[in-house]
């Protein structure tokens, strides 16, 4: 395969490396005997950890300072124990965004051609708005299931402030950052860098799409019919 782009030693070494990191994360959040089961996917230090070295890297990346295996490493290594925890909880929202977000770094990141034009870093500024979006997007969940980076500060602020304010920046951040961001690099990738020649990693990338749409149509809701569930309330007040 033409394409193909294998990794190197120091791909696995690092991987290994920060797969130690959130597995510790993980051991903190729920193992421990302070942690509790949703404790990995609720922990604002844990979304810290993952988004805002991420993006750093990736603006390193951008910018030929690092090689763009290193943030895909560390994005890989966290959607693995993220995936390890939707399936233990059996959150099937995150365990599809886990997925999905894997079969992106994976094929991409083996993409000599994608990683060339460092199309993962460009994608890793999704998460400026951030799960990550989970803090924010758990009231989403309740709305739907009744189940329980900018950057997380904006999650936090929403979190402490529990004010339609806060709610409203972080939904332009949202906007910005996955509804617009996001369609745009991926079409600027396809019709401009690569002259229209589409691949297979365009289906991962529009399922990624569809599921930012998906819940951004939630995210609409709340906007219009601005209600914090008593169950969401009580979960950030436990957070405090």
């Amino acid at each position: 395969m033409d394409d193909y782009a294998p990794a190197t030693l120091l791909d696995v070494s690092l991987f290994f490396v920060f797969l130690c990191v959130f597995l510790g994360g993980y051991y903190r959040t729920v193992l421990s005997p302070t942690g509790r089961p949703d404790g990995f996917g609720n922990s604002s230090v844990i979304s810290n950890l993952h988004s805002v070295p991420l993006c750093a890297l990736a603006f390193l990346s951008l910018n030929h300072i690092i090689p763009e295996t290193v943030p895909i490493c560390w994005s890989v290594s966290f959607f693995v124990v993220d995936l390890i925890d939707s399936i233990v909880r059996r959150e099937a929202m995150w365990f599809v965004h886990a997925v999905i977000s894997l079969a992106l770094n994976l094929l991409t990141g083996s993409s000599a051609r994608h990683r060339a034009l460092r199309s993962v870093s460009k994608g890793f500024f999704a998460e400026a708005s951030t799960r990550q979006v989970s803090q924010t997007l758990s009231a989403i969940v309740f709305f739907t299931t009744k189940t329980t980076t900018t950057f997380q500060p904006f999650l936090n602020h929403w979190k402490k402030s529990k004010s339609y304010s806060s709610y409203v920046v972080f939904f332009v951040v949202f906007t910005l950052c996955r509804l617009i961001w996001v369609p745009y690099f991926i079409y600027t990738t396809y019709f401009y860098h690569l002259n229209g020649e589409l691949d297979m990693l365009i289906w991962p990338s529009l399922a990624f799409c569809l599921l930012q749409f998906a819940w951004y149509a939630k995210m609409c809701m709340i906007a219009v019919n601005y209600k914090i569930p008593k169950d969401l309330m009580e979960q950030f007040s436990k957070e405090q």
